[in-house]
Formats: structure tokens, C-alpha cells, sequence
């Protein structure tokens, strides 16, 4: 009898070792958004943008993007721009870009360098010109309005402070 119960016990035990753990999300990169030809295009047409207020340079856009983190759990950092709050002013959806002032700045980042968020639930405003870990499941997906165009959005189930 003690025999047969070690035995249950044992093969409980392996059973749960199967058992995958929860996934850590990956880590991402922002130039990791766009496939190697448009980050390299990207860098090259950026080394050329003049910053000193005269001018405005043709934007790079590009709506091409990895299908290999399609539907992953992924982490990446960068700035929050509010897109819409509740009726309490609590932020609810938002782009999330790689450097300050991204949706402000001349020329903007392209598509497949923002990400829209949206939060299952509001939650307080945010510091703008604070820096962000945003964590949640990442889409391909387009979206649109008057301040950006993003490729991705993701389904964020976490922000916090970097």
C-alpha cells in the first residue's frame, strides 16, 4: 500500500514538472518592430534629419512589420501619449513611443514604431515625460487618428515606471 502511494506521489510530482511554467515576456527592442531592410533604411534617412526648427523634412513611414511577434507576450519600453480617457479623465488608450516628444517631434517615428495600448481598465494619468515598461500581448494590427499611425497595437496588462 505505502508502495503504490509513492508511486501516485512520484508521478504527481513529474506530472507537474511537465507542466509548463508562466512564460516571462520577452523583452523587446524597438528596431526588433521592423524588419532588418526598413530599420537599416530608417537609420540612414534619420541621419539626415536637421533639428534645428527650419524645414521640415519628409517623414519615413513604414507599416511593415515582424509577423513572428504577432499575438506574443512582450515587454518593451517607451513614452506614453494619451490617446483617451473615461469620463474621469483616467487614461484608458494611448500610443506608446521610443523617445520623448515622438507624436510632437518632426518628423514622427513610423508606424511600425508605435504601438497603440489599450488598458482593460483606466487608470490614473500618467506622467507624460516619464518613461514606461508596458507588458501585454502585442498585434499586428493598423490604427489611425490625427496624432499617429501605428502597426502594432497591444493589449497591455501592465505599466509601470522604467
Amino acid at each position: 500500500m505505502t508502495s503504490m502511494i509513492s508511486r501516485a506521489l512520484i508521478g504527481a510530482l513529474l506530472a507537474s514538472l511537465a507542466l509548463p511554467l508562466a512564460a516571462e515576456p520577452r523583452e523587446l527592442e524597438w528596431m526588433e518592430l521592423m524588419p532588418q531592410e526598413e530599420a537599416d533604411a530608417w537609420l540612414q534617412d534619420s541621419a539626415n534629419v536637421d533639428h534645428s526648427g527650419f524645414g521640415a523634412p519628409e517623414p519615413f513611414q513604414s507599416f511593415r512589420t515582424v509577423p513572428e511577434l504577432d499575438g506574443l507576450e512582450v515587454r518593451i519600453p517607451g513614452f506614453v501619449v494619451p490617446i483617451e480617457t473615461d469620463g474621469e479623465g483616467n487614461l484608458k488608450e494611448f500610443f506608446l513611443v521610443p523617445y520623448f516628444g515622438a507624436c510632437i517631434h518632426v518628423p514622427p517615428p513610423p508606424a511600425n514604431q508605435i504601438i497603440y495600448g489599450r488598458l482593460e481598465e483606466a487608470i490614473p494619468m500618467v506622467n507624460i515625460w516619464d518613461a514606461f515598461w508596458m507588458e501585454g500581448t502585442l498585434n499586428i494590427e493598423d490604427v489611425s487618428n490625427d496624432t499617429a499611425a501605428s502597426a502594432y497595437t497591444m493589449d497591455v496588462s501592465r505599466l509601470e515606471l522604467y
